[in-house]
């Protein structure tokens, strides 16, 4: 019988991605999934081999094909996505926010809370962020409907009035969902974000029609860009959601957020938990026009490894886009190989 359980420190697998070219240029990305998602990656070697890595919308396309009968994870192709976008910004000498034509170079950082024990533990992450200049914050709630709008209710009067709040949800039952969505509607919460199941389209449709308070969805849906139209021409969200690795790459996110601003909608981007990943995450934010936030998981030392700077985060809550080319982020090889398990 268990009888408790303690964690003091975040513990989790990924995969770093290296694809090396005959000019010398390398592209680097990294993946969660640890071993398990290796093996999906290994056997994509020889559909690579041998092809020009910026013909990246002819490789995207290829292994997309490769998933009817491979079933590969979004996260293999998206890893592989990144890692040429990598090499084409550093063969182009330009961070890839400019190849893929830069809107801006700075977005606001919202603070994206973990699981918290408590309340209180919640209100104090949230007015210390705010203190660092932060302008949203968002709440990973426990899915326990009473609790949930306790805590909502209680970091908005910490927090007052003039700093953004969002809910993610990770799924309610409906009822649940109408209950919890109308008080934050009260609260004047920016956003809900996946407030039933992602593949639930007839709840989305029922909750987003009954609120007022935009609706944030599909974050995990399979399918990728071919599986968004659907929920957006039948109201189910009023925000779709974006990730590099959950979607299948830089190219694929681009090719959503376009779609999503044929039809008037924001694209918010998520957080991919890792350096590399956020990095092409900033790319994408600063090359459109429909994306509003940069998303920090916090505390953010749990995430920032693996590289030699991170993001930057300025003093009035800004996120800037990396200035090198490709990525722009020089990775820690002497921290990588500290913690490297297996080489395949």
């Amino acid at each position: 019988m268990v009888s408790g359980v303690s964690m003091e420190k975040l513990w989790t697998e990924g995969v770093l991605v290296r694809i090396l070219t005959d000019e010398g240029i390398e592209g680097n990305s990294l993946c969660s999934g640890g071993r398990g998602m290796a093996e999906y990656l290994t056997p994509l070697k020889p559909a690579l081999l041998g092809q020009d890595p910026l013909d990246r919308e002819k490789i995207w396309q290829e292994l997309w094909r490769l998933d009817r009968l491979m079933f590969l994870p979004q996260h293999a192709l998206g890893a592989i996505d990144v890692a040429l976008w990598d090499i084409a910004g550093k063969a182009a000498k330009l961070p890839i926010y400019k190849l893929l034509g830069a809107y801006r170079d700075k977005v606001k950082a919202y603070a994206s809370s973990m699981g918290l024990p408590n309340v209180e533990a919640c209100v104090q992450q949230a007015l210390h962020y705010k203190s660092k200049g932060y302008s949203a914050y968002k709440i990973h709630a426990w899915g326990i409907p009473d609790k949930d709008v306790e805590l909502c209710k209680a970091v908005r009067e910490a927090v007052g009035y003039d700093m953004d709040l969002m809910l993610d949800a990770m799924g309610y039952r409906h009822e649940d969902a109408l209950r919890i969505g109308r008080e934050l509607e009260k609260l004047s919460f920016y956003w809900f974000e996946e407030p039933v199941q992602d593949y639930d389209i007839h709840g989305y449709i029922q909750i987003s029609r009954a609120l007022d308070i935009p609706v944030l969805g599909i974050e995990v849906l399979p399918g990728s860009l071919y599986s968004a139209p659907e929920y957006i021409v039948r109201g189910a969200v009023d925000m779709i959601r974006g990730d590099v690795l959950f979607k299948g790459g830089i190219t694929a996110v681009k090719k959503m957020a376009a779609l999503a601003e044929a039809f008037g909608m924001n694209m918010e981007i998520h957080t991919n938990c890792n350096p590399l990943g956020n990095a092409a995450h900033m790319h994408v934010t600063c090359s459109i026009k429909n994306c509003e936030f940069y998303e920090v998981f916090v505390p953010e030392e749990y995430f920032n490894f693996g590289v030699k700077e991170d993001i930057r985060i300025d003093d009035e809550g800004y996120a800037h886009v990396p200035q090198q080319p490709g990525l722009g982020m020089e990775i820690d090889w002497d921290s990588i190989d500290k913690w490297t398990i297996t080489t395949l």
